[in-house]
């Protein structure tokens, strides 16, 4: 098979493999090359009339479009987050025809973790140095690397990780709220066992209540606090921050660990870089585990708000209640609405140039794809970005598309592993939370195997199905549990980043 339609209404087919100017496929014989990822048209698409895949509007032609011509940013508009065009949100009307294919099953999963107090459940057990401000970025990275360099013991589960960012002052009053909030949830994550917050002692999120935030939340929590301008400087601050965290590490290595279920994961879910085969595999392959561990008892976290653009009215069918399927639309038509505010076309920032060359032509035709990591389960809950998950069940977050950004909202939300799927390649991981990367076509997988867990392509290829791969996933998650190291731990990878609201003041 060279090519593949996904819905039974669509008008263009996706090329799985490049094909060229006279090759027939699906019965269309082609007139132009076609490169591998991208769409050609399998039927009369007139200027004016919505271009179909995955059963839905990815967009308008732009001109006359003939069966085996190829289509792409060249010749189809996308009709949402036009604010080069448009004021408001469109209203599409069209039929929702995507059928709901839960996948579960009766296995037993048996994990191993770190059992908090609380109840929740840690896949690792880290102390984590983290400043409340930036100006403290340099004191925490030579706190945290005196440590981790040092002879001091400690284990794959339970070691020092840091992290850094560019937040904590100058900051309107809602943009310091969200910036400590991320702070809080990051050292309240069950993956965390004991925390340093390093101030300055002058900056807008103090480190006094950032510290009190972390404990109110997770009482279990091993925190301790000091300001730089209170200790003397920056090396007496490092010396002082040294000594806490050895103290903390080796109180730390008394922890052990026990039984846990797929009723104790709180999943998060990503793609990033992605291209037009991780809505064919990657993405579908996340959402059989998904539903997976839903059907098992635990929590799955959907996010990238503006990556479900287009896809909401699918999401919102799908919603537990009436007051659920008003905050789905409120929440991403509302996003869309502050994008159209900025009179910009939304190509191009999102779908990126990296995800226009892999055949994306529009947000809609990767919100579609982008939607299958989340399964076919009831959404229960809508959360603001970075609030703890708490809802058995599928959450939608109100986070941005950017990887990073969303990332540390599921974190600082609770998730204790996350999946992320790719299909141009990322390096991205978690210093906190493991994060098992999927490709979804066999040539990335390979070019970048020192960042990639599991290879989704072979759906593609026709060698798995997309429950294999699904099972494939969950199989990861246990074996991450019982101390496998993801390639983003072996990498080191501790990206965060909090997602600013507003102007720096």
């Amino acid at each position: 098979m060279n090519a593949m339609h996904v819905g039974e209404f669509d008008n263009v087919a996706t090329a799985l493999i490049p094909l060229k100017k006279g090759e027939e496929a699906l019965g269309i014989i082609l007139s132009e090359d076609i490169p591998q990822g991208h769409k050609f048209a399998t039927a009369v698409i007139r200027k004016g009339e919505p271009v179909i895949k995955y059963d839905a509007h990815i967009g308008i032609a732009t001109e006359d479009i003939q069966p085996g011509m190829w289509v792409h940013v060249h010749n189809i508009e996308g009709e949402r987050g036009r604010g080069d065009i448009d004021t408001g949100v469109r209203t599409i009307h069209q039929s929702i025809h995507r059928q709901n294919k839960i996948i579960s099953n009766n296995e037993s999963y048996k994990l191993e973790g770190y059992r908090r107090s609380d109840g929740s459940f840690g896949f690792r057990n880290r102390i984590l140095v983290i400043p409340s401000v930036h100006c403290a970025n340099h004191v925490v990275e030579k706190i945290a690397n005196t440590v981790i360099y040092s002879d001091v013991p400690c284990t794959e589960d339970t070691k020092v990780v840091y992290v850094t960012h560019q937040h904590g002052c100058s900051e309107l009053s809602y943009d310091a709220e969200q910036t400590q909030n991320v702070l809080v949830g990051t050292g309240a994550n069950p993956n965390v066992c004991a925390v340093l917050i390093v101030g300055l002692g002058c900056e807008g999120v103090p480190a006094r209540e950032v510290a009190q935030g972390i404990q109110e939340r997770a009482p279990y929590t091993d925190v301790q606090y000091f300001n730089i301008q209170e200790s003397g400087g920056t090396r007496k601050s490092i010396a002082k921050g040294v000594d806490i965290v050895r103290g903390m590490l080796q109180r730390a290595l008394a922890c052990e660990k026990t039984s846990g279920t797929l009723a104790d994961v709180v999943l998060g879910t990503e793609c990033g870089g992605s291209d037009s085969f991780s809505g064919l595999s990657a993405n579908p392959a996340l959402g059989a585990a998904s539903d997976i561990v839903i059907a098992h008892g635990g929590k799955v976290i959907l996010a990238e708000t503006t990556e479900l653009i287009g896809a909401e009215h699918i999401l919102a069918r799908r919603a537990v209640n009436d007051t659920v399927h008003a905050q789905i639309l409120q929440t991403i038509r509302g996003f869309e609405q502050e994008v159209i505010d900025s009179h910009a076309d939304i190509r191009g920032a999102n779908p990126s140039p990296g995800n226009i060359a892999g055949g994306l032509s529009s947000i809609e035709e990767k919100s579609l794809g982008c939607i299958y990591k989340a399964g076919h389960m009831p959404v229960v809950a809508v959360k603001p970005y970075a609030g703890p998950i708490t809802d058995t069940g599928l959450s939608l977050m109100n986070t941005p598309g950017n990887d990073i950004e969303q990332l540390s909202g599921m974190v600082a939300g609770g998730c204790n592993v996350c999946v992320f799927t790719t299909g141009r390649g990322t390096p991205t991981g978690s210093a906190v939370t493991p994060t098992i990367k999927v490709a979804s076509n066999t040539s990335v997988y390979h070019t970048m195997n020192d960042s990639i867990d599991i290879n989704a392509g072979v759906i593609i290829e026709n060698k798995a199905t997309i429950a294999e791969v699904g099972e494939k996933i969950i199989g990861s998650i246990v074996e991450v549990s019982h101390g496998m190291s993801t390639k983003a731990e072996q990498n080191e990878q501790n990206d965060f980043s909090i997602w600013r609201l507003a102007t720096t003041v």
